[in-house]
């Protein structure tokens, strides 16, 4: 798959001309919601460093479909042009925010170069069939359709929302106290490496994410009330990590949305304490690496929620498969809690004896 320069951040995806530093980046860069062509696409070929809005034209496709659209409906071949806008509308060399007006000419800077994609469209009550995933701008569009009120990203700003002085960045790192039945440890968050992932386990922890009790298959009511509580670490694997983040206790449980991956070539699983969202993504058993949409160049995964894991030791093969999104610098009590007995049935790996989250809270120091 070649390499293509992908984005991680939230503000405007605003391209740059393509060059080796870029091209070093793109194979890790992950968030994908925007990018540039470096050449334009040969005739009746699917171009695989297409901009990263650009994807099948059938609203009705899987993620992972590489079929070619028609050629009336492909976008045009510019050299550096924005196909996709996060949100808000696109304007000149930006992303505008949601409800404000552009007052440039249309056609004028990359970021108005129309979008050719037509977003995929989901049912309520739809599931992800086994191995499958979505790309990064599908994944507000499905959860919007499951009925999730957040309409768009949940951000840092509502995840910090009632405590100003987990606003206050001047105050210290973002850390989070995990207060469990074998005693308490401490990591670091990455909300600069790892924004959405950071502001959705901050605000299901704090109960200002809304959520779908996994508790009920019925569940119609989108809750807010602290996620992670008197949950368990249900998966327990001695020389690897430890996983949570799931109240029904059994590893099968979802909030009822997904979030973006954000994968960062900096961060890598290259020892124990550090702090990884699970998720259900596929992968290429072969190379252990992502699986890339041929058409658009963008990733198929996105399917991380609330579940997160802590490692015990290097674990690299999970890099660019797994968000980290935070760092436990002392690492001696999840080792210890990787080492208790656990079951082989009815469930796998999970402790004789509950490891119990008692309270998950946040401060800077």
């Amino acid at each position: 798959m070649p390499e293509i320069p992908r984005p991680t951040g939230l503000a405007s995806f605003i391209c740059a001309p393509i060059g080796p530093a870029s091209t070093l980046l793109g194979a890790t860069l992950l968030l994908a919601l925007s990018g540039c062509p470096a050449t334009p696409p040969e005739a009746g070929k699917a171009d695989t460093k297409a901009a990263a809005g650009k994807a099948p034209a059938n609203a009705n496709a899987n993620a992972g479909d590489t079929k070619q659209p028609p050629a009336a409906e492909q976008a045009p071949a510019e050299d550096n042009c924005c196909r996709y806008c996060f949100v808000g509308t696109p304007c000149g060399d930006e992303c505008l925010p949601e409800g404000k007006t552009c007052d440039k000419p249309e056609g004028e800077g990359c970021a108005c170069s129309k979008d050719k994609r037509v977003a995929r469209e989901f049912r309520k009550g739809f599931r992800l069939p086994p191995k499958a995933g979505l790309i990064g701008p599908d994944v507000f569009n499905y959860n919007k359709s499951q009925g999730d009120p957040i309409d768009g990203p949940f951000t840092l700003e509502m995840a910090f929302a009632g405590d100003a002085d987990l606003a206050d960045v001047s105050k210290g790192k973002l850390t989070a106290v995990f207060d469990t039945s074998m005693g308490t440890f401490e990591c670091e968050l990455y909300e600069e490496k790892a924004p959405l992932t950071v502001a959705n386990f901050v605000g299901l922890a704090r109960g200002v994410r809304p959520f779908l009790d996994p508790r009920d298959r019925k569940a119609e009511e989108w809750k807010q009330a602290p996620y992670y509580d008197g949950t368990i670490f249900h998966r327990v694997i001695a020389d690897f990590m430890l996983q949570g983040g799931d109240p029904t206790a059994m590893g099968v449980g979802t909030p009822g949305y997904f979030i973006p991956d954000e994968f960062d070539p900096e961060l890598r699983h290259k020892g124990p304490g550090y702090l990884s969202m699970a998720n259900r993504n596929p992968y290429d058993p072969a190379t252990n690496k992502p699986i890339y949409d041929d058409l658009t160049g963008l990733t198929v995964g996105n399917t991380g929620s609330a579940q997160f894991f802590v490692t015990v030791r290097d674990t690299m093969a999970l890099n660019d498969r797994h968000t980290i999104f935070g760092f436990c610098p002392d690492p001696t009590l999840p080792i210890e809690m990787s080492k208790v007995r656990t079951q082989s049935r009815p469930i796998p790996d999970k402790p004789f004896e509950d490891i119990v989250i008692k309270t998950l809270t946040f401060k800077r120091k």
